[in-house]
């Protein structure tokens, strides 16, 4: 979600009315909070049209919005889910404006500049005209309201977005939230009310970008941005939240993320287990080392299929998650997310995706790229010297962010040709089983979580201790002296 409005924010102060894209802090706020992201949803897509810039394709609108399009809007979410979210989108009628809603003197080209305070009270003025104008053209509204928090009509949207085709980047903007003026049901202040129903968010992308809103509209459905938005590094990759560049390669969700929002065939990891991970983009499986606020996810991300295509070799994704870090679910508390990211520390973000090289290129401001998914003979051990992954100690371990060992074990990585991964898993071997997500549905509980069967024999990693782990971290600095001699560092 773009800054566009920090500044606004700080004018306002702390208000306490609606929260949004906590990432599921707070789980039972569909309608007032959240878009519903489970079930059916209907989902309205209002085009709004200045003259005097490129116009809008309304044709390639509705082939990307869709259910058609294999690489469009309707199908990516439907495959990040497992079929488990089906939005159906319309194409309302297009606004059109003979010259530029803005007000002249501020926007004299009608380009809203990245943080620009100026463009808040137009800008909710011109969504609230869109809404407007849609309704006045006899429009139906009462439509779109087909899920909600227990699954039926509730009374709110199911989502609406605008698209514009002027220049601008995108942003997902809490309008009941920010709202003192007319709700067009005769009163003020609060969610936009019409045909009966209520709309308090809006997903908005500006330039016919239709690749920016499938971002914007995840804002829609409680997720957080997981980018860098201070600028010192890209943030997550591997995410559709995180660092993706808008363009055709659209990624799936990260494994943090469609655990999250229940889209994901979770197994939750006690004692030692050998297992087979097959793709996340056919079967959504993820593994969980850990319980609590901090854990590892582990899943198989690789090209393949419409989406993830623009990803460079098949491997294993691993990611450390620690929630503690600046979510929060009290209302209104997304103003401090955007004020101060939580994936703005490079060296311990909420969801810190580790590299199998040890480079540690992310962090220092470079990109994923090969040899950063986790492939044939690699490993994520504990450090013994009780030390976390820091600035200061760059070498990849299994410890937490305290430094403490966390008692997992990732360990002798196998791709197989099929695209399948096997792996060793470590985890306790009790007190792992208990936590669920919610009280029943699909993905509130993990699919398995048991011990493997005893083992007989030597098993890798197991027993070496001290010994391994120092020459785990020797191999990782060799890693990185080689990656700087191939490049010419």
């Amino acid at each position: 979600m773009l800054r566009l409005f920090v500044a606004f924010l700080v004018c306002v102060g702390p208000l306490a009315r609606a929260d949004y894209m906590d990432h599921f802090f707070i789980r039972e706020d569909v309608g007032n909070h959240k878009a519903p992201y489970l079930g059916d949803a209907q989902v309205l897509l209002i085009p709004i049209e200045v003259a005097g810039f490129p116009p809008i394709d309304e044709a390639a609108l509705r082939t990307f919005f869709s259910p058609e399009d294999p690489n469009g809007f309707v199908k990516y979410y439907e495959t990040a889910s497992l079929g488990r979210y089906r939005p159906r989108v319309t194409l309302a009628p297009k606004v059109s404006y003979a010259s530029c809603p803005l007000p002249a003197a501020q926007f004299p080209t009608c380009a809203v500049a990245r943080g620009d305070i100026n463009a808040f009270t137009a800008g909710m003025d011109m969504m609230r005209e869109a809404v407007k104008k849609t309704d006045e053209a006899g429009f139906d509204f009462s439509a779109f309201d087909v899920n909600g928090r227990r699954g039926t009509a509730d009374g709110w949207i199911d989502g609406v977005m605008l698209l514009t085709n002027v220049p601008f980047g995108g942003i997902a903007f809490p309008f009941a939230y920010f709202n003192r003026g007319d709700n067009l049901a005769g009163g003020t202040g609060g969610p936009l009310q019409v045909d009966g129903l209520k709309l308090g968010h809006f997903a908005i992308a500006g330039e016919n970008d239709r690749f920016v809103m499938v971002h914007e509209f995840g804002h829609l459905l409680g997720l957080t941005d997981l980018y860098d938005e201070s600028g010192t590094y890209d943030g997550l990759a591997l995410s559709v939240m995180g660092s993706w560049g808008y363009d055709p390669n659209i990624p799936l969700p990260d494994a943090e993320t469609r655990f999250r929002l229940r889209w994901g065939n979770w197994h939750q990891v006690q004692g030692r287990q050998r297992v087979t991970i097959h793709p996340a983009e056919t079967t959504g499986e993820l593994y969980r080392l850990g319980v609590g606020d901090e854990y590892f996810l582990v899943e198989n991300r690789g090209p393949g299929g419409a989406f993830d295509r623009g990803l460079p070799e098949r491997g294993l994704a691993i990611y450390h998650v620690d929630r503690t870090v600046k979510l929060g679910g009290n209302e209104g508390q997304f103003v401090e997310r955007i004020l101060d990211c939580v994936n703005c520390d490079p060296w311990h973000p909420y969801i810190s995706l580790q590299q199998a090289d040890g480079a540690f290129e992310i962090e220092r401001n470079r990109r994923f790229g090969r040899g950063d998914l986790f492939g044939t003979g690699e490993f994520l051990r504990p450090d013994p010297r009780n030390l976390a992954v820091s600035a200061t100690n760059m070498a990849n371990s299994t410890n937490l962010w305290s430094g403490a060992q966390s008692g997992f074990l990732i360990d002798d990585v196998r791709v197989l040709p099929d695209g399948s991964i096997e792996v060793m898993l470590d985890a306790p071997a009790t007190g792992q089983c208990e936590e669920r997500l919610c009280a029943e549905g699909e993905g509130c509980a993990p699919i398995t979580c048991a011990e493997a069967p005893k083992r007989e024999g030597c098993s890798t990693g197991e027993g070496l201790g001290p010994a391994l782990a120092l020459l785990l971290l020797l191999e990782q600095r060799f890693r990185r002296r080689e990656q700087g001699v191939l490049r010419g560092a």
